[in-house]
């Protein structure tokens, strides 16, 4: 289930930058708590994840203007929040990988595939009993605070959101581009990521401008494609380290059962030869195999996007929308009395 996208109305386009980002950063927060009974919920989990995310994207690209609702010990706790949700996520997504493989293992790799299955469960299962203990409590312990903040009456001198979140689009788009133009020249893992937490940002900002400008949400969508192609790629990344690690692991457990099977059976043992056999690392190496096929089609596919001009193209559209929306900011003149032409 897609997570639900706040908008704001074409009417608060003129109205001050601070005051519809406390409204946007109230709603995603709100959206949040609705959630906090439902935590035994994967899915509910995720929805929680991307409000509290979403709410964070607002706060850091609005921060100059406020500076009066959030402040640093709020905003460093909003972060942890974040934080907290992360790893099970990332477990999540190697399990379903997992689940996604190829083709069905061959009996000699079959141990190492369960291995690694029961290894990422029994992993999951911790964070979700750790999220249950204590996430609802940590954002509680901001959002009460937070919302009280969020929804207080202030001055609100400065630029119309319109105007502000215009400058923004140009800034992030721009920045957008130089990292897919870096891509052409280097696609290691740092690139990668700067690449993608860059299109993240932009597609924050976009969001919420899908109501009040049409275009807007096919830019969305042009967006996601390549975001998708990048997160793909980075969750292969974080797999591969994960099956690294997991192959030294089932080496040395491996290694410790046969030397404790060999001081207590004999030598010629059916239990102790059934254990030489049994190696899960064949199963990992099959996964990394396949992992990094996937990782080398998904890059392809990118560079010929980016080949083709995706990125030059959404920039542009984007650049378009930020002029649309600046002028959408200026404050409207009032009309000019008709002039009296009578002798």
């Amino acid at each position: 289930m897609a997570a639900k996208v706040l908008t704001i109305k074409p009417e608060h386009l003129r109205k001050p930058a601070a005051r519809v980002a406390r409204l946007l950063m109230r709603k995603r927060l709100a959206v949040a708590d609705s959630l906090l009974d439902k935590l035994d919920d994967p899915e509910a989990v995720h929805e929680f994840r991307v409000a509290v995310r979403r709410a964070r994207s607002i706060e850091k690209a609005y921060r100059p203007y406020l500076v009066d609702a959030v402040t640093p010990k709020l905003r460093r706790r909003l972060k942890d929040v974040v934080a907290a949700t992360g790893a099970a996520r990332d477990t999540e997504v190697q399990i379903e990988r997992l689940h996604q493989r190829c083709a069905d293992p061959r009996p000699h790799q079959r141990p190492g595939f369960d291995w690694l299955e029961q290894r990422l469960q029994h992993r999951l299962a911790v964070e979700y009993e750790a999220l249950r203990a204590t996430l609802a409590e940590r954002f509680r312990l901001v959002h009460k605070p937070l919302h009280a903040r969020l929804k207080a009456r202030y001055a609100d001198p400065g630029p119309s959101f319109a105007e502000v979140t215009a400058g923004m689009l140009l800034e992030v788009a721009g920045e957008f581009a130089l990292r897919c133009a870096h891509l052409d020249r280097d696609l290691d893992e740092g690139p990668l990521h700067a690449a993608r937490i860059s299109g993240k940002r932009l597609r924050y900002l976009l969001e919420p401008l899908t109501a009040a400008f049409p275009q807007a949400e096919a830019l969305v969508g042009s967006l996601k494609v390549l975001q998708d192609l990048l997160g793909e790629i980075r969750d292969l990344q974080v797999f591969g380290r994960e099956l690294a690690e997991a192959s030294e692991e089932a080496g040395a457990a491996r290694m410790r059962k046969l030397i404790e099977m060999s001081l207590t059976l004999p030598f010629d043992s059916p239990e102790l030869a059934r254990g030489r056999q049994q190696d899960e690392r064949a199963g990992l190496m099959s996964l990394a195999r396949e992992l990094q096929t996937r990782q080398g089609d998904l890059i392809e596919h990118l560079r010929a996007r980016l080949r083709d001009g995706a990125a030059e193209e959404l920039v542009a559209g984007v650049r378009a929308l930020a002029r649309d929306c600046a002028h959408a900011g200026m404050p409207q003149s009032d009309p000019q009395p008709a002039r009296d032409n009578a002798g």
